[in-house]
């Protein structure tokens, strides 16, 4: 009985040796699509299918139960590389052909496990990564300082203004732009002289430009700032002060967006979080504490100089 047994599983195995001697893996590459030279092409399909194998996928040059195809587009120093299989398809570009090696590994583990190749996923290590990923190219932006003057006021007991000023730097794609300023001030002034002052000394804020293209265009923004208030009653009994968290609100139009100058005209709003507060004392010495909301509203022109990404 037991040299029955042993004799079944041999005859099993030579059975199914031709089978699994056969479940392999061609690698073909496109010569109608591929851009390399004859030599390239055959460097690269040896250097693939060596990845395959340290994937652990069997490689054969004949007889097959899947293949995979591989072609290569050149433009200038860039090869595009696209890897077709039963698997899935894969599509990448390295900016100089010795890149290809660790491409192929990148590739090769995405289709095998399923995981889109970024350069934070798993298929990425140490050992495969390519100089396009440690040169990341990005859209740039137009960076510039830029100042402004103009006028502004607070709506805290009546309206009371006098001449505004901020400086900051704006950073500008097409469409949106990052505003960090700082230093947005309004001098409040009457017939009699200073009657304090107010803004924010801090301030960061997102712009969309409605026109993206255009150099002239309006635009609109909101933020959030750190604001300072301080007024001086007629009276001279005592000032109304605070300090906190603002929202911040911009209309306005930006010219000379394709220069390395702007020139721009903007309303502010500056909407506190908190109300300025006085303290009084009574003729006994107590204290009676009141409050007042002081709003803050500006318009102002502004020149930008700096560098243009394009």
């Amino acid at each position: 009985m037991g040299r029955w047994a042993v004799g079944s599983v041999l005859g099993a195995a030579l059975l199914a040796a031709p089978a699994l001697a056969h479940a392999a893996t061609c690698v073909v590459v496109d010569q109608d699509r591929d851009g390399l030279s004859a030599e390239e092409q055959s460097s690269a399909r040896t250097l693939f299918e060596d990845t395959l194998r340290h994937n652990q996928i069997a490689i054969a040059r004949d007889d097959c139960t899947e293949t995979w195809t591989l072609y290569h587009v050149r433009l200038g120093q860039n090869v595009t590389v696209v890897v077709r299989s039963p698997r899935g398809e894969r599509r990448e570009t390295v900016r100089k052909i010795e890149d290809l090696p660790g491409v192929y590994d990148q590739m090769t583990k995405s289709l095998v496990t399923g995981v889109v190749a970024t350069n934070d996923s798993s298929v990425v290590d140490r050992k495969n990564v390519t100089e396009s990923q440690t040169k990341n190219r990005r859209v740039a932006a137009d960076a510039f300082w830029y100042a402004r003057l103009g006028y502004g006021a607070t709506a805290s007991d009546g309206l009371i203004g006098g001449p505004a000023f901020g400086f900051g730097r704006r950073w500008e794609l097409d469409r949106i732009g990052i505003d960090l300023s700082f230093l947005n001030l309004a001098i409040y002034q009457d017939e009699d002289g200073a009657r304090g002052a107010g803004g924010s000394i801090v301030k960061l804020g997102v712009d969309y430009f409605l026109d993206p293209q255009a150099n002239h265009t309006p635009c609109f923004g909101a933020g959030l700032s750190w604001g300072v208030n301080t007024i001086r009653e007629k009276d001279g009994e005592g000032d109304y002060s605070g300090t906190g968290l603002q929202g911040e609100l911009m209309a306005g139009y930006e010219m000379f967006r394709a220069s390395s100058v702007r020139l721009f005209v903007e309303a502010d709003a500056s909407l506190p979080m908190y109300r300025t507060s006085r303290v009084e004392f009574d003729v006994t010495g107590g204290e009676e504490r009141s409050y007042r909301y002081a709003p803050m509203f500006s318009l102002s022109l502004g020149l930008g100089w700096g560098k243009a990404a394009r």
